[in-house]
């Protein structure tokens, strides 16, 4: 069904004026995103395929402009206009982190999830933080294959060094989804954490990430 054809009270547009974005639907949120159909289809139809080619967003933030372009009347434009919404969520995430003091695992969880969560490689990331527990910067060490990773000491404490950063969290993701620490990541995560002791850099914490969850050693005391 087209929009217009739609009872004005039902219109996507509509309903947001009169009811706010929390009153859409996920497929409703699209196509009003989209704004538009194509000749022969409404653009409840592409919402529809763009739904399904990310598993109801479960894949939404790994959705590339060839992925979009497969749904027959998307073409670079809107397939810009969503990816544009995506990257500018992404954005809004890690500026947020920024700028905020980072006190539990769980305040960067959301932003890394949606940055590597879902990527088909292992990304291993280092986070470093100031005195006050806000983000200096943040550095990707490594990307690795589907069943390998590699990741130097050296390379985490060189540049915590030269940020003279006062503590940093390490995270990384499992491509599998399953976010249980494998044998190597717990006996990685031991020597960090006494390398960190000894050269008087604290490390807060080592996040894996996966699809839909993630997992904090600092929380099931890895690191106590």
């Amino acid at each position: 069904m087209k929009i217009k054809e739609l009872e004005t009270n039902l219109r996507p547009r509509e309903k947001v004026l009169s009811y706010g974005l929390e009153s859409l639907s996920d497929l409703e949120i699209l196509a009003l995103l989209l704004q538009s159909g194509s000749k022969n289809r409404s653009v409840f139809d592409l919402a529809k395929d763009v739904m399904c080619k990310c598993d109801n967003l479960e894949k939404l933030f790994d959705l590339r402009v060839e992925d979009l372009m497969e749904i027959k009347g998307i073409k670079h434009v809107k397939a810009l206009q969503i990816l544009t919404g995506i990257e500018l969520c992404k954005r809004a995430l890690k500026k947020k982190n920024y700028g905020a003091s980072i006190l539990e695992p769980k305040d960067l969880a959301a932003w890394f999830q949606m940055e590597i969560g879902l990527k088909d490689q292992e990304h291993f990331v280092a986070v470093y933080l100031n005195a006050k527990g806000r983000i200096i910067t943040h550095k990707i060490l490594y990307v690795g294959t589907l069943t390998e990773s590699c990741v130097h000491p050296r390379d985490i404490f060189h540049d915590a060094f030269i940020y003279k950063a006062h503590s940093l969290i390490m995270v990384h993701n499992h491509p599998s989804g399953d976010i249980t620490p494998s044998p190597q990541d717990i006996e990685f995560t031991k020597r960090i954490y006494e390398l960190a002791l000894l050269s008087g850099i604290q490390l807060l914490d080592h996040v894996i990430v996966g699809n839909k969850d993630w997992f904090s050693f600092k929380q099931h005391q890895y690191l106590d």
